[in-house]
């Protein structure tokens, strides 16, 4: 919402906070105005991320036995939930993990449950960028990982091999006793992917930066290295981009204090880990003009930025004749039809709706009012259907690194919170 980091809480017993960084020390509480208060809800775990590829950090997190939510940010710093009806099915949701699990380069999200009064398994939701449109949302096969015994009190992933792909941990507890579980996703090895550290000044991991990796074709993909997620726990302070087929091209890196670096890559900077560090003064970098950010973007000021092509001042028109109307998105854009209107009605200057021709009458101030505008609800999508892959377990029980004795314990919470 601001250049600076902003924070949001998911609350227990109360509203949730959105706190706007107003830049000079202080914060306002937006959440109410951004249509993210909810409430009557009780908030567990929570990511940010990007869902729709536009640029804007968006919101997904999990309600204690309520409707789970997925806000994506529109141009008016408001959310909107486009959950679908199996998405938001309420659970005794413990921990909300995003992330790209196959390396597809489309987040996947993990919802950890705990079966406290009968069965309630782990679920598994893949949520895919469309062009101009909502994500679709489709619940996976989550495989073993579903547990629908499991007293689940938090989970986490990571790479634990160093193979690129990230692996699930599962911990259990609080109401009953029961070992820690690891799981390996089956499918996606062949997949690119980049997994990149940001540091602070001090060396330490830069919890509330911002990473996006422009792609040779697949756009801008971003990620939060978020210091919350979980209710008993946290992720790692890794950028774990799947990339499918492509290739980044440049990464960038956002500070909280608003301090940024760009670095082109080459092809044989995929596959690998990567540690960028905090800038020294007037040691920011600067991309040069003719740097390729791939399909969608080009170099302004320094940085990749959206290219708009339907503005374009030279060359034949960017959409045919048969659907001439231009419509700019985030490193894309889509051609469609001029719309044909009923009488009474006119297209708009985009030509993508119809409008009634606005007709001004004098009137007396006397006679002048106000009203409000009330937001619309939330817009629900339908999930589709048959399961892609699984997380068949490689190891349960005690664990020693991947085969030792180890113990998970945490002071209980009352907020999730993510820093952007």
């Amino acid at each position: 919402m601001s250049s600076s980091s902003d924070v949001f809480c998911d609350n227990e017993n109360g509203p949730n906070f959105l706190f706007r960084n107003n830049g000079d020390g202080t914060f306002t509480d937006m959440a109410q105005q951004a249509g993210v208060e909810d409430r009557y809800q009780h908030g567990r775990g929570v990511a940010l991320a990007d869902f729709n590829a536009d640029g804007k950090t968006d919101i997904v997190y999990g309600n204690w036995n309520g409707q789970h939510r997925l806000y994506l940010q529109d141009n008016n710093q408001r959310f909107r939930d486009v959950a679908s009806g199996s998405f938001s099915s309420p659970s005794p949701v413990r921990t909300v993990i995003a992330a790209d699990f196959d390396n597809d380069q489309e987040l996947d999200i993990f919802f950890n449950n705990i079966a406290y009064r009968g069965h309630a398994p782990n679920r598994l939701f893949r949520v895919a960028r469309r062009a101009d449109a909502d994500p679709q949302i489709e619940e996976l096969n989550v495989g073993e990982a579903a547990e629908p015994q499991g007293r689940g009190t938090g989970a986490t992933v990571t790479d634990f091999d160093g193979d690129g792909q990230l692996d699930l941990l599962v911990a259990h507890g609080e109401s009953a006793s029961q070992p820690i579980s690891v799981f390996k996703v089956t499918q996606g090895s062949s997949n690119h992917w980049l997994r990149v550290i940001p540091r602070t000044r001090f060396g330490s991991f830069a919890r509330g930066a911002r990473v996006t990796a422009y792609t040779n074709r697949s756009g801008a993909l971003m990620r939060i290295i978020d210091g919350g997620s979980g209710y008993l726990c946290e992720m790692e302070p890794v950028a774990h981009f799947g990339l499918g087929k492509d290739e980044v091209t440049v990464v960038e890196v956002y500070w909280p204090d608003g301090r940024s670096v760009a670095r082109p890559l080459q092809p044989g900077d995929m596959n690998s880990v990567m540690e960028i560090g905090y800038p020294k003064e007037g040691e920011e970098s600067v991309l040069n003009p003719d740097t390729q950010c791939g399909e969608g973007f080009f170099v302004k000021n320094g940085r990749c930025a959206d290219n708009n092509e339907c503005k374009q001042q030279s060359g034949p028109p960017v959409c045919p004749k048969s659907r001439p109307v231009c419509s700019n998105t985030y490193g894309h854009y889509n051609c469609g039809p001029r719309k044909t209107c009923s009488r009474g009605h006119k297209p708009t200057k985009d030509g993508r709706a119809c409008m009634v021709p606005t007709r001004y009458y004098p009137l007396s101030p006397s006679l002048c009012s106000c009203s409000s505008v009330l937001p619309g609800g939330p817009l629900f999508l339908t999930p589709a259907g048959a399961p892609l892959w699984a997380l068949p377990p490689i190891s349960t029980g005690p664990l020693h690194g991947l085969n030792g004795d180890m113990r998970l314990r945490a002071p209980q919470s009352h907020a999730s919170m993510g820093i952007a």
